[in-house]
């Protein structure tokens, strides 16, 4: 029943949701208003695959709770999904496909900093709302709000601002650290963010490498690090490539300190390296969510999904949660209707400020500053050092 293609998986995804929460199809919300159609745009194919299953997954049981209680001011939610691989290229197409063929009302998306630059003109030229929950790339606010594009929003801090504050914390623990990132938008735009801070906080950077999404082997690169001996090691990679990392990391018998920007201090890593829990003991993740800030979030993940809550849906969660939907209900409020610009004009009022991340509330560049957070890795467990308010 369910239409599956890289562009979308289509309608009968929300007529199937509605249909479970009590046989009222989409479109029957209060005096038969019509749906809300909302897009989640990720990579639901290639080698980020599990980021869009786990957004795939959120989005699900977010419909799920809000269409049990009659939607968003009478209106239910109604799903659609765009596949943009993790690439600018396909991002273009899955956008498109969301606004124009499904009439998405607003996108939540697009998971990776290269779709997420990919997706930013199509979203402006066609004047549909996207709130961005996890691109990191520190280019992409020099694009949005007054700086040109305002139909785009984004939740979570940025490279730059993450860099500033976890290399004061990396400058109390080493003097010399290589780079190991992944090579695309995200890796690239978070590897030059922290070689301006290693330099601003006296850090030597001693290497940068950069790897293939799916690289299978990397005991050459690992070699080479070896060899130039930094006291750390500051890997920006998610959690996919990450259990494969580390166990040929230790296998070459390397000790340094281990920092990261990704998805390795996350429960979905420690899950993929569970036969070796400890391999990764000591690393400290620089990160804005982790299962400690909604223990009910994750307690609910688990019974659905049977495997461990996983960051990338839970911050589209959070992104819908506390940025889109007060917007839906705020705009139909104010206007009788959630369009896509009454939902744009209600998204640059937005002001939540006690959700598990901190405030949720866009500046002029349509930026918001939730927390960032220092999560260690200790005997297989995550642990919370330190939150740190991001600063505009």
């Amino acid at each position: 029943m369910t239409r599956i293609g890289r562009g979308v998986i289509g309608i009968a995804v929300a007529v199937g949701l509605a249909v479970g929460l009590g046989g009222e199809v989409p479109g029957a919300g209060a005096q038969g208003a019509p749906p809300i159609r909302v897009g989640f745009s990720s990579a639901m194919t290639g080698p980020s695959a599990i980021t869009g299953e786990g957004v795939k997954w959120a989005a699900q049981m977010l419909a799920d709770e809000y269409n049990a209680k009659g939607g968003i001011a009478g209106r239910k939610i109604e799903l659609y999904f765009g596949d943009n691989a993790g690439t600018p290229g396909e991002a273009v197409s899955a956008t498109r496909r969301l606004v124009d063929v499904d009439k998405v009302d607003v996108i939540v998306g697009q998971t990776h900093s290269g779709a997420c630059l990919g997706a930013l003109p199509v979203v402006k030229e066609l004047q549909v709302p996207m709130v961005i929950e996890a691109c990191s790339n520190p280019k992409i606010r020099d694009q949005i709000g007054k700086n040109g594009n305002e139909w785009a929003f984004r939740v979570n801090p940025d490279d730059v601002m993450l860099a500033n504050q976890f290399a004061k914390y990396m400058a109390q623990q080493v003097k010399t650290v290589s780079i190991f990132a992944q090579n695309d938008d995200f890796g690239r735009g978070a590897a030059a963010a922290y070689d301006a801070a290693f330099k601003k906080v006296g850090i030597k950077l001693v290497s940068t490498e950069f790897f293939d999404r799916g690289q299978a082997d990397y005991r050459p690169v690992l070699t080479r690090v070896k060899r130039a001996a930094p006291e750390g090691v500051l890997l920006v990679m998610l959690a996919s490539e990450g259990s494969v990392f580390m166990r040929q990391f230790r296998e070459l018998g390397l000790n340094q300190k281990l920092f990261a920007r990704g998805s390795l201090g996350t429960a979905e890593f420690l899950y993929q390296v569970r036969d070796t829990p400890h391999i990764a003991d000591g690393l400290v993740e620089a990160t804005y969510w982790t299962p400690a800030l909604d223990p009910a979030w994750e307690k609910q993940w688990m019974e659905r999904w049977k495997v461990p809550v996983r960051i990338h849906g839970s911050l589209a969660a959070i992104a819908f949660r506390y940025a889109v939907a007060p917007a839906i209900e705020a705009a139909i409020k104010k206007t009788g209707k959630a369009d896509r610009k009454a939902i744009r004009d209600a998204l640059e009022e937005v002001d939540v400020p006690n959700t598990p991340v901190g405030r949720v509330k866009f500046d002029d560049t349509h930026q918001a500053f939730i927390n960032m957070l220092l999560v260690q890795i200790d005997n297989g467990q995550l642990k919370v050092l330190e939150k740190i308010p991001i600063q505009p």
